[in-house]
């Protein structure tokens, strides 16, 4: 968790301002597995998918996969799908026309068809300091 946590920081560069210091923001993050028979280029093509999705909707998102290197390597397809949004506002558009209006159904019945995941959640994120390179 606490290494998420960090990871998360980071890669929230896109908020970043002139003084390197961002507003708070909202993050939403899915903890999941593959299911038999998928591999990560399921998941990167459903990831495609919702980002033409929001693009056609104008919607001001970003979308990471973190896949593990290192530590727990029980479950070789376990992965976090985490999806920013620059306001609450856009946020809220998203998943009321994903989700809410059904906008996303067929994007959605293939993710779970990809992985089945153990935990949603939804995160405010600040970034502290920011030396990575754009």
């Amino acid at each position: 968790m606490k290494i998420l946590s960090i990871v998360i920081g980071f890669l929230f560069s896109s908020f970043v301002m002139a003084d390197h210091h961002s507003a708070a923001g909202p993050v939403e993050t899915w903890q999941c597995s593959l299911n038999d028979g998928k591999t990560m280029a399921d998941v990167r093509q459903v990831s495609k998918a919702v980002g033409q999705w929001s693009q056609s909707k104008g919607l001001s998102d970003a979308q990471w996969i973190f896949t593990p290197f290192s530590g727990d390597m029980s479950d070789a397809g376990r992965f976090i799908l985490m999806t920013a949004w620059s306001d609450y506002k856009g946020m809220g558009e998203a998943l009321q026309g994903f989700f809410g209006d059904g906008e996303g159904a067929e994007i959605f019945a293939a993710f779970n068809a990809a992985a089945t995941c153990s935990t949603r959640n939804f995160w405010t994120v600040e970034t502290v300091f920011d030396r990575l390179p754009n």
